[in-house]
């Protein structure tokens, strides 16, 4: 990306984060609902596959938007993720435009907070899956035997798969990390319910219908997702290793302790170097969106105070549930 500006998102301190909440509510930017309002959010909730069914909706595949540059290759010390902010913010524009004022979960910047959460979790894949091979790299360097495993998994386009054959959902790995950044909105839908668990719920269904429109190896996510994810970080891991007699019992173990919790990655997400790349204005127009990017590609952190619709929500669910008992 030469010659375009960029800079790394660092962590905002919470004093700042502080000083930024009470200015967004002071300006009355908050999200403000009438009572029909409620009642679709509560729809969505209850019904996020219906609520997106009759949506026209038109997605970029994340590697569109952002791209994770390996730290196995010179210059080293430019390694990270890279995201592309104004097809990102053009992406959005389009994205919410399609909604057409109908879902009640959204507004613009909770939409940009999970696109951005979505593109830098399919990245961080990527860095975890660089992280597994060079500790299968050290590993072997251990014993003696040193084996350049991400390089010539690289080098073969992530298609190095002696004895094992051509993938079907080749390229995997890119199925895996559109599957893991859906995962990891499920780790955020274990909260109790409130706003933020409406927009996990229809962002996810919002994947899973436009997944079939990606190219091949990104289209099979679904495939991948939930428990599934398991099962192809073993086939993964069975290319990376490239052995002619993998033990599938052993691989499956594997991925189950360490690729789908994250365990192989070198670093915590809020520290893996991590760069806004654009022009000013799109900078500009993405910081008045995102105005704490670190906290939101690894949280889905939102300036907005949410505890009304929290309440709203939380009661809903006990009159319903008081009602069904009842009834």
């Amino acid at each position: 990306m030469l010659g375009v500006p960029s800079h790394r998102a660092e962590r905002t301190r919470k004093a700042d984060r502080d000083r930024l909440q009470k200015l967004y509510i002071d300006q009355g930017r908050n999200f403000k609902l009438s009572g029909e309002g409620l009642n679709r959010l509560w729809y969505e909730l209850k019904n996020p596959a219906s609520a997106i069914r009759e949506l026209d909706l038109t997605r970029l595949p994340a590697d569109a938007l952002a791209f994770y540059r390996p730290f196995h290759f010179s210059p080293h010390e430019q390694w990270g993720i890279y995201i592309l902010v104004e097809p990102l913010v053009q992406h959005c524009d389009v994205l919410y435009h399609s909604f057409g004022g109908k879902l009640a979960a959204f507004n613009w910047e909770t939409l940009m907070g999970c696109l951005l959460f979505e593109v830098f979790h399919h990245e961080f894949f990527h860095h975890l899956t660089e992280c597994a091979a060079t500790s299968f790299e050290i590993a072997s360097a251990g014993f003696g035997k040193p084996k350049a495993i991400y390089s010539n998994y690289w080098e073969y386009r992530f298609d190095k798969t002696d004895g094992v054959g051509p993938h079907p959902d080749h390229p995997l790995e890119e199925a895996l990390a559109n599957a893991y950044a859906y995962n990891s909105f499920s780790f955020l839908s274990r909260m109790e319910i409130g706003f933020k668990l409406i927009w996990v719920k229809v962002y996810q269904k919002i994947l899973e219908k436009c997944w079939a429109q990606e190219p091949a190896g990104y289209r099979s996510a679904g495939k991948y997702i939930n428990a599934e994810y398991v099962s192809g970080a073993a086939q993964l891991l069975a290319m990376l290793l490239s052995s002619p007699d993998p033990d599938p019992a052993s691989l499956m173990l594997l991925a189950k302790t360490v690729m789908p919790s994250g365990n192989s990655a070198f670093l915590q997400k809020p520290d893996v170097p991590t760069y806004l790349v654009g022009g000013t204005d799109a900078l500009t127009k993405f910081g008045q969106l995102i105005p704490a990017p670190n906290e939101t590609y690894t949280s889905l952190f939102w300036l907005g105070d949410t505890s009304s619709v929290d309440e709203y929500l939380k009661d809903r669910k006990k009159k319903e549930a008081l009602a069904k008992k009842l009834g």
